[in-house]
């Protein structure tokens, strides 16, 4: 935490927006112009997970499914895929396998191995949807076509 605020009042010394707006902004001022600061998919994805773990800030799944919800309605699927696990699981927001199986379905269809393997479960399962067996075999041999260890170990067994 110590690291973050240095590095946040660092870029504040260097910015001209904090010239322009006050040197005696709260640190959640200036952390909310840094946290706003990502406007890519790929740097929301970033900042959603940090969130998510709590790596250098704290954790706080509010956080975490705001950029994540950026991130994947840019069509990241990482952050699909992150949205189908918190959704899943109830992390967050309210327990939904079928918001999950949304969320999961469209990382998967970019190809996403983990996804795949998630909507298979969820199939398999039947949970947020009717069990298909043939469709969660299928997505568990799509995934494992890509080296993906537990959908491998499913289809072995």
């Amino acid at each position: 935490m110590y690291l973050k605020k240095l590095a946040i009042l660092s870029l504040c010394v260097l910015s001209a927006s904090c010239a322009r707006d006050g040197a005696s902004d709260s640190y959640d001022a200036i952390t909310n112009r840094f946290d706003h600061a990502y406007t890519t998919p790929q740097d929301q994805y970033k900042t959603g997970y940090r969130y998510l773990l709590g790596q250098d800030t704290p954790k706080d799944y509010a956080k975490a499914i705001s950029y994540f919800q950026k991130a994947a309605d840019q069509g990241n699927r990482y952050a699909q895929n992150e949205l189908g696990y918190l959704y899943a699981a109830g992390k967050g927001v309210r327990q939904s396998y079928t918001i999950a199986a949304s969320w999961y379905e469209k990382a998967a269809s970019q190809n996403l191995a983990s996804a795949q393997y998630s909507l298979g479960v969820l199939y398999a399962h039947g949970l947020g949807m009717p069990a298909n067996k043939e469709k969660a075999i299928a997505l568990f041999r799509q995934s494992a076509a890509q080296g993906f260890a537990p959908a491998q170990h499913v289809l072995n067994q």
